[in-house]
């Protein structure tokens, strides 16, 4: 064997083994890339994934806030409207002063307070300066004021104003 030989045969060897290395990385490189490729795929649906979930959560954040302002407005106009019908009420009830009927109304609804009122005591019978009167006896108490007539009418208005509102 000369020496051309031997060099010939090793870098025969060495061909092969740059070869076989080159193949190996290059089945490597394959391998990371995608793997790499992988991960960036799994990464962006993770990312996707969690942005629709906060714009999921910001849909519903104002849509709710949306209902509570909606909520707030109905109920300020349901409010006026109550406001409204009360100032009404009184303005009408205090109209029935000049009723040539309402001397005899107040003179009934005296005597009924005289009777319910007679048991704790003497009844004392105090004019409201907005129309009506307070009868009082012992400790207890019946206020037959006009305000207070037309805040008893308004407040049992809720329920029946729901199902109109509703």
């Amino acid at each position: 064997m000369t020496l051309a030989t031997v060099a010939d045969a090793a870098l025969a060897v060495a061909a092969a083994e740059a070869e076989r290395v080159r193949g190996d990385a290059s089945a490597r490189a394959t391998e990371v890339i995608a793997s790499a490729r992988a991960e960036a795929a799994e990464l962006l649906e993770r990312r996707r994934a969690a942005a629709e979930l906060l714009a999921a959560q910001e849909r519903a954040a104002l849509i709710a806030q949306a209902r509570a302002e909606a909520r707030a407005s109905v109920l300020r106009a349901q409010r006026s409207v109550l406001e409204s019908a009360r100032a009404a009420s009184l303005a009408a009830a205090r109209g029935l002063a000049a009723d040539p009927r309402y001397l005899q109304l107040i003179e009934r609804l005296a005597l009924e307070a005289r009777e319910r009122l007679a048991p704790a005591g003497p009844v004392e019978i105090v004019d409201s300066p907005g129309g009506g009167f307070v009868a009082r006896a012992g400790s207890r108490e019946i206020d037959y004021s006009l305000e207070r007539q037309v805040a008893r009418c308004l407040d049992a208005l809720p329920g029946q104003l729901e199902a109109l509102w509703g």
